[in-house]
């Protein structure tokens, strides 16, 4: 059984490390989702007599989700979709819920995240702005028109269904939190060695190849704008090299013979100590 399954798991959940960030978060996000809704939040509103409409939602709720990170592993990436379909499910459960006394709106936390993960600039503050308008009126619904929203049949129900609640939703924020700092760690690590890659080039641009054009009588180098300029100048200019001065011996045999005669004695002064 545990074979069949290790087999069965690639086939079910599919992976690859795809270059786009917010690629990775859709995918992740998405299936996430449809293990909570169909794992997590199904039977637990099973085992709190809440509407069977209301697990209906859910359980198609969870088949969407993870058709949508299928689709997304082929190449389709409708981030879109997933937000529109998240809403629809919260509006539906509101009301089979219990409205503003019930747990729903524990869950509109993790809404705003993924629409402020998935969607930026103009997009993402109209994206919010038809969250909080839509919140706005489920509010206003539900003082015009009562009778549309389906209470607890017991305490016991609404009680069970508060803790169990704050439970999911408070590990669907974090696990939402979690995939965004992961993703931003690895972008971080990633832009990291990317500088390390670029100095590293960089360094090697500055040491010198190839053919320099250099003066057979004086020794000073060329160049690329023509200009000839001593040698340590110009190591100095394209190198990390840096230079400190002295005189060989066969250039203060040449041009030194006095100082050479004069160390040649003190040598010897030495020997004869």
């Amino acid at each position: 059984m545990i074979r069949r399954l290790t087999r069965l798991w690639p086939w079910l959940v599919p992976w690859d490390e795809h270059p786009d960030m917010e690629i990775r978060l859709f995918r992740k996000v998405s299936l996430a989702s449809a293990c909570l809704a169909i794992g997590a939040v199904l039977p637990a509103n099973y085992f709190q007599n809440l509407p069977a409409s209301l697990n209906l939602a859910v359980f198609a709720f969870g088949i969407l989700s993870y058709a949508l990170y299928r689709a997304s592993m082929r190449g389709v990436h409708a981030a879109k979709t997933f937000c529109v379909l998240l809403l629809l499910l919260l509006d539906f459960s509101w009301f089979q819920n219990a409205g503003s006394k019930g747990t729903i709106g524990m869950f509109m936390f993790f809404a705003v995240m993924v629409l402020t993960t998935f969607f930026k600039g103009r997009v993402g503050w109209a994206a919010l702005a038809v969250y909080l308008a839509n919140g706005l009126v489920l509010l206003w619904m539900e003082q015009a028109f009562p009778h549309f929203v389906v209470p607890y049949a017991r305490e016991v129900d609404r009680l069970s269904d508060f803790a169990t609640s704050f439970v999911i939703s408070t590990l669907v924020c974090v696990l939402v939190l979690r995939v965004v700092m992961a993703a931003y760690d690895r972008e971080r690590r990633r832009l990291t060695a990317t500088n390390a890659k670029l100095e590293q080039s960089l360094a090697e641009i500055r040491t010198l190849q190839g053919l320099l054009p250099i003066c057979s009588w004086c020794k000073k180098i060329r160049d690329d704008a023509g200009l000839w300029t001593q040698v340590e100048d110009y190591l100095a200019e394209h190198t990390e090299a840096s230079f400190t001065h002295g005189l060989c011996p066969d250039c203060v045999k040449t041009h030194f013979p006095g100082k050479q005669a004069q160390r040649h004695r003190h040598e010897g002064q030495d020997q004869d100590a």
